[in-house]
């Protein structure tokens, strides 16, 4: 999002205000409708780098009839706002309740300072080519962009009229204001009547999008000619405008010439100053990444000096995704300083969770010249090591572990790594980092990895100490094999621990991984009766207004924490496996009721719970969050950081119908 704040609730439909009817404040603003307030929301575009940053404005309008729901909006040709009504009582449902009462709003200013242009309010397909032209100057964008459609479309049947092109080309000359100078570029570009040469000339233009434009008209065919070619390789290094980085950005995605691209990407990459922008390292990232693995050479020498490092990380991900480790280590060694540490901090990424790698023939003299380079580079190669399996750098791991005066994300660092590998060294220590505050939740986690129940057996007998956040670590570590299952299910059934410390859907998963035992302890595992409809009756008299207002909110947070935290988020809090809970429709008791008796009924595709099985009988049930052809990345139940998996080690994988 470019916002600076949040209006922590769904939206349907955008669109700047571009005309005269509303007083002078409200134009250049995004109206929007927000669907769960009913009612339609004002930000303001300031403009930011490449692009714009939007601040909060009005709440503009709301709604009377909790049934409204904005949808999408329009501004007409009087100024007015035109918003499209869904109208349903159930704004968050599968189904469409109410198919036939959609409507149509017209927004108005009780005084409107709407200008009576000449032919406002007329049918433009009647009007001349040169009345059609001078709507290229009035105050309402509708009529700007219909006329020059219709300008459009008789170009392609007969020559426009040369007085209404002589208008056009006057507005683009003359006037100061820029928006009118962009509509008159537009139309001449529309109708054929900008040259190649006239395009060009805009690149001394005094403004960014004017310059910006000449660039996005010229490769529409992606095919500008050589002239403009060698002008944008120079505007890519020597054009002070982010706006003009922008469009020569895209530009480059749409050019043939291979060479031309690189130059221009070059230029685009030596400007340190974007390296925050919100638009620019990801717009050059788009338009490098196809040509990274085609010129391995030339995409290592442009890492070893791009000014932007999610650039030269990228290139590192990108050639080890391919299998170019070899090549990538070498040109790593090449490199020097902070691009080093990113083509590191790349090549490291692209390795996690691939515990399958053995060291590339390079790597023991790479190895050597990272650790003489510097920290950092040394820690990074420290970790590359351990990824490759090399024992000597998981002892150094285990040093770091046992010097408690190292910090945490070192020694959290040093305990997923050791756990990827399932190395014995580590399990041989977890059970007294158990008892290490500062790492104890890590070391929670990685019993996971190993096939031990006696990990499981000592972390039961330190459950009744643990916070209530480590005890939902261990119960989800021990949901994780059969091994531990089997351990927390035996802990169930003699009472030592309670069935309440389980939330529900690590019970589902339980059942999964113990089978019947489990189901014979626990009990059948239903979300809720046959009889549906009695429970809601019931909890909506539980749930009355008097009811509500005499609740403990404070207590309800903490069973938040506990029940919910571990897959929803709410003002921050929690984990990001299902939807955030912030914006959601909980002033209506029905949406609560639904989603909490009945969490199953609606579950949209991108919160549908995976359920991995690894070679080693491991089970992650999660939500995937990036998945390329070696690695599936998933968020699991509570934890705020995603996993990642070596598909190579998947065995198996499905979709749960199940919340």
């Amino acid at each position: 999002t470019i916002a600076d704040h949040a209006h922590q609730s769904a939206h349907g439909g955008a669109r700047v205000y571009q005309s005269d009817a509303f007083p002078e404040q409200y134009q250049g603003r995004i109206f929007m409708a927000n669907i769960h307030e009913h009612a339609i929301l004002t930000d303001r575009l300031q403009p930011v780098g490449s692009g714009f940053r939007g601040m909060h404005g009005d709440d503009f309008l709301l709604a009377n009839n909790a049934q409204w729901v904005g949808f999408s909006m329009e501004v007409g040709p009087d100024g007015s706002v035109y918003v499209l009504d869904w109208h349903d009582a159930d704004i968050c449902g599968k189904e469409v309740l109410n198919k036939d009462t959609g409507r149509v709003f017209r927004v108005a200013a009780i005084d409107s300072s709407a200008q009576n242009f000449p032919n406002r309010y007329a049918d433009l397909n009647t009007l001349s080519d040169l009345e059609l032209a001078r709507m290229q100057s009035v105050p309402s964008v509708w009529h700007a962009t219909n006329a020059r459609v219709i300008l459009q479309h008789r170009s392609q049947t007969r020559e426009i009229a040369a007085d209404a092109v002589k208008a056009i080309e006057e507005q683009l000359q003359s006037t100061q204001h820029v928006d009118l100078r962009l509509r008159s570029l537009w139309t001449l570009h529309a109708i054929r009547k900008l040259s190649p040469q006239q395009m060009r000339r805009m690149f001394e233009d005094s403004e960014p999008y004017v310059r910006a434009w000449s660039i996005q008209l010229l490769c529409e065919d992606g095919q500008p000619p050589r002239e403009a070619v060698d002008r944008f390789i120079k505007m890519a290094s020597d054009d002070d405008s982010p706006i003009v980085r922008l469009y020569l950005s895209s530009a480059v995605q749409r050019m043939q010439d291979r060479p031309s691209k690189w130059s221009i990407l070059n230029g685009l990459s030596q400007h340190a100053g974007d390296m925050g922008d919100h638009n620019l390292p990801k717009m050059h990232w788009f338009a490098l990444e196809p040509l990274v693995v085609t010129d391995v050479a030339r995409s290592l020498a442009f890492a070893s000096t791009c000014k932007l490092p999610l650039l030269t990380r990228h290139i590192a991900r990108r050639l080890a995704d391919a299998n170019k480790i070899d090549e990538l280590l070498q040109g790593i060694a090449a490199a020097s300083g902070a691009n080093q540490v990113q083509l590191l901090l790349g090549l490291r990424d692209a390795l996690e969770g691939r515990y399958d790698m053995q060291p590339p023939p390079s790597w023991e003299w790479v190895q050597q010249k990272l650790t003489a380079a510097g920290d950092e580079q040394a820690k990074l190669a420290l970790q590359l090591s351990q990824q490759f399996g090399d024992a000597k750098a998981a002892e150094a791991m285990i040093q770091i572990l046992r010097d408690r005066s190292t910090s945490m994300d070192s020694r959290r660092d040093a305990i997923q790594g050791l756990a990827g590998r399932k190395r014995p060294e580590l399990r041989n220590m977890l059970v007294s980092l158990f008892d290490d505050p500062s790492v104890r939740r890590f070391a929670i986690r990685a019993v996971a990895s190993y096939e031990d129940n006696a990990l499981s057996r000592e972390l039961l007998k330190r459950f009744a100490k643990l916070s209530d956040e480590d005890k939902l670590e261990a119960i989800n570590a021990m949901s994780t094999r059969a091994t531990h299952g089997n351990e927390l299910t035996r802990a169930l059934e003699t009472g030592n621990i309670a069935k309440k410390e389980v939330p529900a859907h690590v019970a589902r998963l339980l059942r999964r991984v113990v089978g019947n035992r489990f189901v014979d302890v626990w009990g059948p595992i239903d979300e809720i009766g046959s009889d549906k409809e009695a429970l809601f009756v019931k909890y909506r008299e539980v749930l009355k207004e008097d009811s509500v207002k005499k609740a403990d909110a404070s207590r309800g947070r903490l069973v938040f924490s506990k029940t919910c935290a571990s897959c929803h988020k709410l003002y921050g809090e929690g984990s990001s496996i299902g939807p955030d809970l912030t914006g959601s429709n909980r002033a209506e008791l029905e949406y609560i009721l639904s989603n909490m008796l009945t969490p199953s009924a609606v579950i949209q595709d991108a919160y549908k719970m995976h359920l991995v099985l690894t070679d080693d009988g491991r089970i992650y049930s999660g939500i995937p969050t990036e998945e390329n052809d070696r690695q599936l990345r998933m968020y699991v139940a509570g934890q705020n950081d995603p996993v990642t998996i070596s598909k190579s080690q998947i065995e198996s994988r499905e979709i749960s119908a199940v919340s």
